[in-house]
């Protein structure tokens, strides 16, 4: 196995060969659609005659399809000094006229980053880095971006969020236990012109033992297996005993004021109650904290697809799933979730915590959403439930109150729904969504009742308290009220 070489002034040569060449996700999206830039090998051979055969296409060919260029074409997207700095890197082979690339670099989330090439499913050595996967995505949209002054990304992988949280951090600190992972992300850095990462060999939270930081990431492999095979998906430990650790550990390293934003999976006697396991583990955390579960599956679901490179063995593929299925019945387990803790410590004599499940595909940047759930729970918590009654309240630029109207012009069912972030919903009855409007446009409870001119009706302060800790209101106590904005949706008959 070839071994990528950081070499800092190659990498920032070829960054600027890239910038130069027009190498960015808007030419990928424009020339090959907005799926383009996830393509895996089994795309190859259509998207590769998608291209023209320009300088830029070139450059896709050779960096985002991991496609052979003849070495003057080569030269003719990046400049001879960036194939010299590509070889120098150890991404490609230069021979017989021709430079045959054996990593990928893709621009993500607005940044360059390198890895390794197309999974070749079971023929994947041990340290084998990955792309920008579905789940770094996760985490993306689930960590705040709030300035910060040490930011902390564990199990850095090809380094996306350890980048992700260079631009609004003062020094970040990227630790794995892959010493090729590390390379990568100090080549990521380079390629982009970012020089304050600083990479540490070692296992999750051990390199940086005793410090604490204002925010922290992990995507660590956290996959509830029987298996040790890939270090970028097996936790190692039994249980979900992996992901114990991760959510303990960085509450112990947050800073006061600090975020952490975690993914990892938990287990469940039942699917009814499957947020038990992380709740314990929050126990006495210094942290307010929302567990947000992005899928689950039982014991045979989720064997079959952490496995399902084996689909071409359906023995094979069997055995496995038997072996995953059995392993999981060992530690009573029939309900296995994946998804985010995200963190917040703070001084207090109480702290909150709240679950909820989320659909993954309609999951987008949630950082404003989560900067407002948290303002929430730091009140709530201190001061109780009581305190619906003090605060003025605005919902947010993305709320909206969705009404079905019958045919005789009745409102038979009224939701609240936030379009941003995590995207939640919350359906309540139509007197209280009256209330609630009212409220939204920053009038006290007293004086939202008061407007509508019926009393209070039941259930209103239980769904004041639920949009407030779903991100829906902003609190804006002290303020004057501001001017109506229209929040209705009322779909057809």
């Amino acid at each position: 196995m070839w071994d990528p070489q950081p070499d800092h002034a190659a990498a920032a040569t070829l960054g600027d060969a890239l910038r130069a060449a027009g190498y960015t996700g808007e030419a990928i999206e424009t020339l090959l659609g907005e799926e383009g830039a996830a393509a895996d090998a089994a795309d190859v051979p259509v998207l590769e005659r998608r291209l023209p055969a320009t300088p830029t296409a070139n450059a896709i060919r050779l960096l985002l399809l991991q496609r052979p260029l003849a070495l003057g074409d080569a030269e003719a997207a990046l400049g001879r000094d960036g194939v010299d700095a590509f070889v120098r890197l150890g991404f490609g082979l230069a021979h017989d006229g021709e430079l045959a690339p054996r990593a990928r670099i893709v621009p993500t989330e607005g940044v360059l980053l390198a890895f390794d090439g197309f999974s070749q499913g079971l023929e994947d050595p041990p340290g084998w880095v990955a792309s920008f996967t579905p789940t770094a995505y996760w985490l993306a949209s689930l960590t705040v971006r709030r300035r910060a002054e040490r930011a902390l990304d564990i199990g850095t992988g090809n380094g996306a969020h350890a980048l992700l949280a260079a631009r609004h951090a003062g020094h970040v600190v990227a630790t794995d236990v892959n010493p090729r992972a590390l390379a990568f992300t100090q080549i990521s850095a380079a390629l982009n012109g970012i020089d304050n990462v600083e990479t540490r060999l070692g296992s999750l939270f051990e390199p940086v033992a005793g410090e604490r930081f204002d925010l922290i990431t992990c995507n660590a492999p956290y996959v509830i297996s029987p298996e040790r095979r890939w270090a970028y998906r097996d936790g190692g430990l039994e249980g979900d005993d992996f992901s114990r650790r991760v959510v303990g550990e960085a509450a112990a390293h947050l800073a006061d004021g600090g975020f952490a934003s975690v993914l990892v999976s938990w287990l469940a006697e039942s699917p009814d109650d499957p947020d038990e396991h992380v709740e314990r583990w929050l126990d006495g955390s210094g942290c307010d904290a929302w567990i947000l579960g992005l899928s689950g599956a039982d014991p045979l679901d989720h064997a079959a697809g952490w496995n399902d490179h084996l689909a071409a063995s359906p023995d094979e593929l069997g055995r496995a799933v038997d072996d995953w299925a059995g392993y999981l019945r060992t530690l009573g387990a029939s309900w296995v979730s994946e998804g985010g803790v995200v963190l917040h410590r703070r001084p207090g004599r109480r702290h909150l915590v709240r679950a909820d499940p989320v659909e993954e595909d309609d999951l987008e940047y949630a950082g404003e959403q989560l900067e407002r759930v948290f303002a929430a729970f730091e009140l709530i918590a201190e001061e109780g439930d009581g305190v619906v009654d003090r605060l003025r309240l605005r919902l947010a630029d993305d709320a909206r109150l969705i009404e079905e109207i019958d045919r005789d012009g009745d409102i038979r069912a009224a939701t609240f729904r936030l379009e941003e972030g995590t995207w939640p919903e919350l359906d309540v009855e139509p007197e209280v969504a009256d209330v609630l409007l009212e409220l939204g446009d920053g009038a006290t409870l007293e004086e939202a009742v008061a407007a509508t001119g019926r009393g209070e009706p039941d259930g209103l302060r239980g769904a004041v308290l639920d949009l407030l800790e779903l991100g829906f209101f902003e609190i804006v106590s002290g303020r004057a009220r501001g001017p109506r904005r229209r929040r209705r949706t009322r779909p057809s008959r």
